[in-house]
């Protein structure tokens, strides 16, 4: 399953990627789909294993900054946080 954690700005996007991928977590940064982005960035971070660990790391490191989304079986994205 996919999860997108919207960021701020391209760089807030690598960064944060970069500390998950550090400790072990596959991540990557993407152009968010159109209608997710509400602050006219337009990127998040794509993880689709580990997701409780990566945004407790992203949260112990005060990284999160934008809502969390997870994709459904139908295609479309849902607010989890």
């Amino acid at each position: 399953m996919q999860y997108l954690i919207m960021c701020r700005s391209l760089t807030w996007a690598q960064r944060s990627a970069a500390l998950l991928e550090r400790s072990g977590i596959t991540a990557s940064v993407v152009k968010a789909p159109q209608g997710l982005s509400t602050s006219g960035c337009g990127y998040a971070i794509s993880i689709y294993r580990r997701f409780e660990e990566a945004r407790n790391l992203l949260l112990r490191n005060k990284m999160i900054n934008g809502k969390i989304f997870r994709r459904m079986e139908n295609g479309e994205y849902q607010e989890i946080g």
